[in-house]
């Protein structure tokens, strides 16, 4: 029983430690769409420069071209940026501290069992689904813009070499569909994971009520 109640505790600790990332998305969605939000802002504010540059001024081709590239790597920069900032938020959230209390065998296993918050620990695997959800939609909203850009510029060269133009709508549904195809992996591996929390949550719901009942009989 006592090694049973100790591979089982560590088991949840393990998948607390990860709920603990997964809540940290939720948290970091304000900078997530932040930076998101500047680069699309630079990325308009560079493209209009350059318009009414060509436009009033006049520029050489040289610098125009050094200007369309500054402009397609705008988007991509951000949303690197973007990624990168909520993984290493993920990756700051301390693990594996209830190591030491574990090696104490079933009395620390049992000490650990009396300190979780329950109530804490659902909001918190309910928080990370949330995050899931949104960070799964921030990603996609991302690419697609992503791909529209990507798209407008192919249709700006047909346009200049075949002076034939693609519909816009067109441009919208196809940059999406073929995001979605893309990303049908990371959509499929999203929802796995949403699965297994909502299977964490009923299996810590049963942990509480099998284990802290016979703690209490102790």
């Amino acid at each position: 029983m006592e090694d049973a109640l100790s591979s089982k505790m560590a088991e949840f600790m393990t998948a607390l430690d990860q709920v603990k990332k997964y809540k940290t998305i939720v948290t970091s969605m304000p900078d997530f769409v932040l930076i998101l939000l500047g680069a699309v802002v630079a990325f308009l504010s560079v493209n209009v420069s350059i318009r009414l540059s060509s436009l009033f001024i006049g520029v050489n081709s040289g610098l125009g071209i050094i200007a369309f590239f500054l402009v397609i790597l705008l988007l991509p920069a951000g949303i690197i940026i973007a990624i990168l900032r909520v993984r290493r938020k993920m990756k700051s959230v301390k693990v594996n501290q209830w190591k030491s209390k574990l090696d104490e065998g079933a009395s620390g296993a049992l000490e650990l069992l009396e300190s979780i918050q329950w109530e804490n620990v659902f909001n918190d695997i309910r928080y990370a689904k949330l995050g899931f959800v949104l960070y799964g939609i921030a990603k996609i909203l991302a690419f697609w813009g992503l791909a529209v850009v990507a798209m407008f510029g192919f249709n700006w060269l047909v346009e200049f070499v075949l002076h034939m133009s693609i519909n816009y709508i067109t441009i919208l549904l196809f940059s999406l569909v073929a995001v979605l195809f893309l990303s049908k992996n990371d959509l499929r591996k999203r929802y796995e994971q949403m699965g297994r929390l909502d299977w964490l949550m009923w299996e810590l719901r049963w942990f509480e009520s099998e284990f802290r009942g016979a703690n209490f009989e102790a």
